[in-house]
């Protein structure tokens, strides 16, 4: 039986996934043959292969608080901490530990969107370091917030657009059965890009008329994912982790409230460990 986890992002939300995913390693014994990850839900993935217990927890959290600093500003020098996460971690206080990425034997896939389609895009690279990490950075560039990536003559932005959990993918790749983390809790309101029309649209719908296109269109794709998934989760194909309590902000910067979202993925985890390790027949 192939097995599959996919990783919703989220930013610093992802301190929930970074919760379940440590739980998990404590556990030990829960692996998977492919891993997918979107946007923050990218370092959740590398670093769950990697096996590197608590790195995640750190990277998210702002330098300033890396460093002891007691507080951090929410917005300002953002771009450096999108740098920061993106690349500088890499080799940072916890390195991340890139010979057991390149010797782990799990499929590993970034999902991203192409901004010239307005489609979801699948990459890996298991080989060269600085082609991974340009690749988490562009599935990391949430319009109005982080300027587009260019690779391979292509410009590429945020996965959540496109694909926020891709689970439909892990199925194409021979999967038959998916767990899936998400950041967000039943009945929570994602980002509606609708609402920032009058900004999007001379930034991109001259030129990139099929990512504005996606944008528009990105609440009710997400809509139509949880229907999917609910489907597949009582057909016994999906597993779904996700909170039950709103968490931190994707850019928050208030310790306690990052601290308490970590804490409720170590809760969730531990809770579901059992069916989980049913659905995966470990």
């Amino acid at each position: 039986m192939k097995t599959g986890l996919v990783l919703e992002g989220g930013s610093r939300q992802t301190m929930f996934s970074a919760g379940v995913i440590d739980t998990w390693l404590e556990e030990g014994g829960i692996d998977f043959n492919y891993v997918a990850g979107v946007s923050a839900g990218a370092h959740a993935a590398v670093n769950f292969i990697t096996r590197q217990q608590g790195r995640l927890r750190f990277i998210v959290l702002p330098t300033r608080l890396q460093r002891g600093k007691k507080w951090a500003s929410k917005f300002i020098g953002i771009q450096k901490e999108f740098h920061a996460l993106n690349y500088l971690a890499a080799d940072g206080e916890m390195p991340l530990d890139f010979d057991a990425y390149c010797n782990s034997r799990t499929e590993f896939e970034i999902g991203l969107t192409c901004c010239e389609t307005g489609r979801a895009e699948f990459k890996s690279e298991k080989a060269d370091k600085k082609r991974l990490l340009d690749l988490i950075s562009a599935s990391c560039a949430l319009p109005m917030i982080f300027p587009m990536a260019s690779l391979e003559g292509k410009h590429y932005a945020d996965g959540c657009i496109t694909v926020p959990i891709p689970f439909e993918r892990a199925f194409e790749r021979g999967c038959d059965k998916v767990v899936a983390i998400s950041t967000h809790y039943p009945g929570e309101a994602v980002t509606d890009f609708r609402k920032y029309r009058a900004i999007l649209n001379p930034m991109y719908k001259r030129k990139y008329p099929d990512l504005f296109r996606a944008l528009m269109i990105r609440l009710k794709r997400y809509d139509k994912m949880f229907v999917q998934i609910e489907k597949l989760e009582k057909e016994g194909r999906l597993f779904l982790v996700r909170p039950l309590i709103e968490l931190c902000d994707q850019f928050d910067t208030n310790m306690d409230k990052m601290n308490e979202s970590y804490e409720h993925g170590v809760e969730i985890a531990k809770k579901r460990m059992d069916d989980l390790k049913a659905f995966l027949e470990i």
